[in-house]
């Protein structure tokens, strides 16, 4: 496997992470628009909901609800094609510092830390395992 392509392999997890935030935070939106703020007065000062407009948010919360939960078992699935992939290697300096930056999504100085190295050294770690990842998986 090319290197850029075992790069993008191993980003599936953050990419699908990125996906999900961004769900739910248009998810978080809309229920907010649901809230005591998101019913209106007339002029005469008599609540409404709204109608039809707040039930077209409420079906949109809904099927949000249903993608965010689809894409997690998404998430969770190809954590563990990826876990599985680098566990393949050699070097347990190198299965960590993968696991921990593309699973975990552990920043590289907490990565580092981990394996008692320097940050620099992670980064070199990284390099030669994705390497190698590309190598093991063809």
């Amino acid at each position: 496997m090319e290197l850029n392509a075992t790069y993008d392999f191993l980003m599936q997890v953050r990419r699908k992470e990125i996906v999900i935030r961004r769900k739910e935070a248009l998810r978080d939106e809309l229920v907010a628009c649901l809230g005591p703020r998101g019913a209106r007065f007339d002029q005469n000062g008599v609540r409404h909901s709204g109608g039809n407009m707040m039930e077209q948010v409420m079906v949109r919360v809904a099927d949000l609800d249903t993608e965010i939960e689809q894409l997690k078992r998404e998430k969770a699935s190809l954590a563990i094609v990826i876990s599985d992939a680098i566990e393949k290697l050699e070097d347990e300096n190198e299965k960590t510092v993968l696991t921990e930056f593309y699973i975990a999504r552990a920043p590289m100085t907490v990565v580092a830390n981990a394996i008692n190295y320097s940050t620099r050294r992670a980064y070199d770690f990284r390099r030669a395992g994705v390497a190698k990842l590309g190598e093991v998986l063809g």
